[in-house]
């Protein structure tokens, strides 16, 4: 099927200073074997030079905001989706790359599950070095319904979802962290969703994580419940609230202690033979596009 038959994706990506690696997650996008897509890129108010990468790109298929002021992911997140258009949205940070089927694949399953609502892939974990060094969101694979009081249990950013749905629900601006769990708890209410055991996203994350981000994650998760207090059940909110107090004392104790990589790697689990090869492989064609 001609791609332009097919639905129109709009990719999201919010940015703050991420000049070091933003170049490889545009052409990561240019080298789709999917070509029906369009992205919409929130420059949160970068101090780096950002904003002369992005004022470079002369591909019309990209629509790029500049913000003055660094407002925080909650609010960047939330102008991307306003600025959104076409069938289906997905998400692409600025410090990650796609395996080149990634939007294929997704939009697949799309169009042969109708009452689907997301669709989440494997997110495979690298280095500064790229070496891939563990894989999360596969564990659950398979179909599942969406209830209040659910669990998150897929990696939100490697989500795609149907936009028209999407405009319904909101980013909480207060939120700097764990804006996405709190949205796709809005989002999937009562609905039908799919995690793939495909590793289709590679993500930075044993450079971008710190001992400040890992309390601040934990820190807006507590934010996020008690914003959430009254969609929630009660007895739902109690234990989630217990759980993640525990570990953000836990973070605050012994962050230093046991090391970052523990709560790195106590999130995946190692990668298989295929996955690393997947993995190197499309790095090596992203590095060797001419595009």
């Amino acid at each position: 099927m001609d791609n332009k038959q097919l639905p129109e994706v709009c990719v999201v990506m919010p940015v703050y200073n991420g000049a070091k690696t933003i170049e490889l997650a545009i052409e990561s996008l240019l080298y789709q074997t999917y070509r029906n897509w369009k992205c919409v890129i929130v420059n949160d108010g970068s101090t780096d030079n950002t904003k002369e990468i992005l004022d470079k790109i002369k591909d019309n298929r990209f629509i790029i905001i500049h913000l003055e002021k660094n407002k925080g992911r909650g609010y960047a997140r939330q102008i991307c989706l306003e600025n959104a258009s076409g069938n289906l949205l997905t998400y692409l940070d600025a410090d990650d790359f796609y395996h080149p089927e990634k939007i294929t694949n997704q939009v697949s399953i799309f169009e042969h599950n109708i009452n689907v609502q997301l669709v989440a892939c494997g997110q495979g974990s690298f280095d500064n070095k790229f070496n891939i060094k563990s894989i999360r969101g596969i564990r659950n694979f398979g179909f599942h319904n969406f209830r209040n009081g659910d669990k998150i249990n897929f990696v939100p950013v490697t989500s795609m979802i149907r936009l028209e749905r999407a405009l319904k629900a909101s980013y909480n601006s207060k939120l700097n962290a764990s804006e996405d769990v709190d949205y796709f708890s809005d989002y999937l209410l009562d609905s039908d969703y799919f995690i793939s055991n495909e590793v289709n996203y590679y993500y930075y994350e044993f450079e971008s994580i710190s001992y400040f981000k890992t309390i601040e994650y934990a820190f807006n998760s507590l934010k996020r419940l008690f914003f959430s207090r009254t969609k929630m059940k009660q007895g739902v909110f109690v234990k989630e609230s217990m759980i993640v107090s525990s570990k953000l004392i836990f973070y605050v104790l012994f962050y230093f202690v046991i090391g970052k990589n523990y709560f790195i790697n106590k999130r995946g689990v190692k990668p298989n033979e295929h996955q690393v090869v997947e993995f190197s492989n499309s790095l090596k064609e992203l590095n060797n596009s001419s595009l």
